[in-house]
């Protein structure tokens, strides 16, 4: 359930200066042109022929580094942006793109190298921050990754991402107060997400205020009816609080999209149990056994037979 949001704020921006209009620079703007439109494999032709007028120029290398990254082609855009660093080492964008590119391959500690490289050039690099961030949480540094997210916020007041990320990482550290916070802040600034509301359910309910966590859960339900971590963090709660027919009708509702789920099935076994309704919970540990579940396997050896 903590989705982890990394950003892919690709520009097409030049970083180069035309005193006219040559042959090349008709070629970038045709490619731009047919980026912007979705049209990535004809853009990548045209910056390719851009490329093979003149080898030495950054701009190029640079768009046709984004297009590769949104073909997923990250090693062929890592390659265009380091050829575009060492042409214009000053500009913290490449550093920024190949960081992302690396990101995407898991190469976190790459990817926080050219982060930081990118805030180094351009302090106020918000987004660098908060991906720096991403790729520490990743990693499993979120103390560090924090401490990131704190700076994309200083930079970025309203970066509801980074609220969200920062309570994420707070959230890993059992500061659950400090969890809270965060996605309250987020959800001041986005109402839509549903994950934002099922995280600080989450945070609620690990704190053990069910029945606060229960609202949230409900009400990121009701924008995602069928997410599966908040149906079964919302049957939890149910559970923790006593309330076995709500936690039935949950799980019913987690079987009815989704018959093999074990877990669900175990779980709806022991609130059915709790209500006396003792063949329905046999029928359920005995499917959830038949799917592994070990726990509905004990279950029906001690209360089924």
């Amino acid at each position: 359930m903590k989705t982890v949001l990394l950003l892919s704020l690709f520009l097409l921006t030049s970083l180069s200066f035309y005193a006219q209009k040559s042959p090349q620079k008709e070629l970038i703007d045709s490619g731009i042109l047919k980026a912007k439109l979705g049209d990535f494999k004809e853009a990548l032709k045209d910056f390719d022929k851009a490329v093979a007028l003149d080898s030495n120029e950054a701009e190029p290398y640079y768009n046709r580094g984004i297009v590769r990254s949104e073909l997923k082609n990250y090693p062929g855009a890592i390659s265009d942006f380091s050829k575009v660093i060492r042409l214009k080492p000053s500009h913290a964008e490449p550093y920024y793109n190949r960081g992302l590119a690396k990101d995407y391959m898991q190469d976190y500690f790459g990817a926080i190298q050219d982060y930081t490289k990118a805030v180094s050039l351009k302090a106020d690099y918000y987004d660098a921050y908060h991906n720096c961030g991403l790729a520490r949480y990743d990693l499993g540094d979120f103390q560090e990754a924090i401490k990131d997210f704190t700076r994309a916020i200083a930079y970025k007041p309203d970066f509801t991402e980074a609220f969200y990320n920062r309570g994420l990482s707070r959230f890993s550290i059992q500061d659950l107060t400090g969890a809270v916070q965060d996605f309250n802040e987020a959800i001041k600034l986005d109402t839509t997400q549903f994950e934002y509301y099922s995280s600080r359910g989450a945070a609620k309910a690990a704190a053990g205020q069910y029945e606060e966590a229960i609202g949230d859960f409900s009400i990121a339900r009701m924008i995602n009816p069928n997410d599966l971590n908040v149906n079964m963090n919302l049957a939890l709660a149910y559970m923790y609080l006593k309330r076995y027919q709500d936690a039935v009708d949950v799980y019913d509702r987690v079987v009815e999209n989704n018959s093999s789920d074990a877990e669900a099935l175990a779980n709806r076994g022991v609130a059915r149990h709790y209500l006396e309704e003792k063949n329905g919970a046999c029928e359920d540990w005995k499917m959830a056994s038949e799917l592994g579940s070990d726990k509905a396997k004990n279950y029906l050896l001690k209360f089924c037979y």
